[in-house]
């Protein structure tokens, strides 16, 4: 089906910065969830890129490049904390790093862990040095942000997810104790990422309740997710971004509790609830299918789910920002990833015409 896709009038970074004040645009941002699931469009391994500064700056400079998101930026992935705190993961040839093995094997000697240092432990020191080279690079021209994994999340690569689970049970003064000390290794990476000025997200989807109920949300994740939020806005004035994988309905007050500005939602949840729930107290962003429509969809089954998501969720209060439902995975055609984009184009061209959405 051939479309008319009217060119941007606007670079990304002029985009986003008027949208954040609530200013006019000429289309709704469109920021997929990309990273390290990209390398082999670029040509290089995901090992390659864990292990160097440089491809990791590399590929977000290719990525703008080629498909222009209305945001990049370098984060420590959902285990980069507990490699930092001890933990070892595993990185294969081309494929997602994993835990290997935790570095507490028991919840109870929670107490002997210690905060890691962003600028000397893991691979933490190599996401700074990338962020820094994608800020020199293409900062002017787009939004550049930083992602950590959320305090539960994090926890659970340094203990192991079931035995965070059970402790839960059995020793909930030991989970504090570990959680308390994840956080504060957040804490001080937000601190290192607030030196360049970027936006956080975080996610943190062991938080989700497809795993843990509604209240061990609001007594184990909820609290130290709201510190982070905290100390991001407490040195750069930014507002924070939060993903949750997997169902999130149950939660979606408690998380707004935290002081969030943004937030992304899994496709397991619908946007148009998301928008009449919360989409007056924040930014919602969401949620094309990454598997189903990004990898194994055609290019007229991307435009027409985010045709959806943009009918359902355009007209959000405190505004919408069109995306997928978490990380595009390997083996996505870059062709889908760009058909989002024009998908944006297209039916997100303001003053948003609701004749083409329908």
């Amino acid at each position: 089906m051939e479309r008319y896709i009217k060119p941007d009038q606007m670079t990304p970074k002029e985009r986003t910065d008027a949208f954040a004040k609530g200013q006019e645009i000429d289309r709704i941002p469109c920021m997929p969830q990309m990273g390290v699931t990209m390398a082999n469009l670029m040509g290089i391994t995901t090992h390659e890129y864990y292990h160097s500064a440089e491809r990791m700056a590399e590929l977000e400079v290719f990525l703008f490049e080629k498909i222009r998101p209305d945001s990049v930026g370098v984060g420590t992935t959902l285990r980069g904390v507990a490699e930092a705190m001890g933990s070892k993961i595993g990185y294969p040839s081309n494929g997602i790093s994993y835990l290997e093995e935790p570095i507490l094997k028991d919840i109870r000697d929670a107490h002997n862990l210690s905060p890691a240092d962003p600028y000397k432990d893991g691979k933490l020191p190599l996401c700074l040095k990338a962020l820094k080279i994608v800020i020199d690079k293409i900062g002017h021209l787009v939004d550049v942000g930083s992602d950590i994994a959320g305090p539960f999340s994090a926890a659970a690569a340094v203990v192991g997810t079931e035995n965070l689970l059970k402790g839960m049970i059995k020793y909930p003064d030991k989970v504090h104790t570990l959680l308390e000390v994840v956080t504060e290794t957040n804490l001080r990476i937000v601190e290192a990422f607030a030196q360049y000025g970027v936006g956080l997200c975080m996610s943190d989807p062991v938080a989700s309740t497809s795993l843990i109920s509604a209240k061990q949300f609001k007594e184990f994740a909820m609290p130290y997710q709201k510190k982070c939020v905290d100390k991001m806005k407490e040195l750069t004035g930014k507002g924070t971004t939060i993903h949750i994988c997997g169902k999130s309905r149950e939660i979606w007050e408690p998380i707004l509790e935290t002081g969030i500005t943004t937030f992304s939602l899994d496709n397991a949840e619908d946007m148009e609830e998301a928008k009449n729930v919360m989409g007056d107290r924040v930014c919602i962003v969401g949620n094309v299918k990454p598997v189903d429509t990004m990898r194994n969809g055609t290019i007229e089954d991307v435009m027409m789910e985010a045709k959806e998501c943009i009918r359902k969720s355009y007209d959000s209060k405190m505004g919408y920002i069109l995306s997928t439902g978490c990380q595009i995975p390997m083996g996505t055609p870059i062709e889908n990833i760009q058909a989002l984009m024009d998908a944006a184009r297209i039916y997100g061209r303001c003053p948003i015409d609701y004749e083409i959405l329908k």
